[in-house]
């Protein structure tokens, strides 16, 4: 009975052993794998980069990459929004009001998620009706499949409900190479992170 004991502690003994192993080995992988440099599936994306042609409000058909080596507050919205898009334009004002206290020169982008129905008359329309007549300001649209791919890659979920476009919160700051530094998703951030 002794023996048999002995036995049973010996294979738990072993148990354990190979557990606390197995455990420590792959402790050590993850941090060698840690120090190796992303492969490029995991390099963050530039948005500078995306091939998507867009039209501005004034007709002209831009490319992102024409904002290269420039920062970017960039949102999806569109012109005839009467909810998030408000909150949004109130947001983006608030952080060109404080860019311009921080003296920071940084361009404001706002895509379209509506391409149905947003043109360069629409987009003139919104930034009469909200007194953003800035320069630095750039109101843009793609076709459908443009949309749908720069949203799935930006993370805004939209969906049409009747004639109106609903969608997700969201209002990110691009750095000079177009990676997203940084982000607000929910209404009651503070926009000033974008600008820290």
């Amino acid at each position: 009975m002794a023996a048999m004991a002995l036995e049973m502690n010996n294979e738990t003994f072993a148990k354990k052993e190979a557990w606390h192993f197995r455990y420590a080995m792959g402790a050590i992988l993850l941090f060698l794998a840690s120090l190796l440099p992303l492969p490029a599936w995991c390099a963050p994306i530039s948005f500078y980069s995306v091939p998507y042609p867009f039209v501005n409000d004034r007709g002209e058909t831009v490319h992102l990459s024409d904002w290269r080596g420039k920062p970017m507050i960039l949102t999806m919205e569109h012109s005839t929004c009467r909810f998030s898009c408000s909150i949004s334009i109130s947001k983006l004002k608030t952080i060109q009001a404080l860019a311009d206290q921080k003296k920071l020169n940084i361009d404001f982008m706002i895509i379209s998620i509506d391409p149905r129905n947003d043109t360069p008359e629409t987009w003139r329309q919104f930034r009469a009706s909200r007194d953003e007549e800035r320069s630095n300001w750039h109101l843009l649209t793609g076709d459908e499949n443009t949309t749908k791919q720069f949203a799935s890659l930006i993370g805004i979920n939209y969906w049409y409900m009747e004639d109106h476009v609903f969608h997700d919160f969201k209002i990110v700051r691009l750095n000079e190479k177009g990676e997203i530094e940084k982000m607000i998703t929910d209404y009651d951030d503070d926009p000033e992170i974008l600008l820290k």
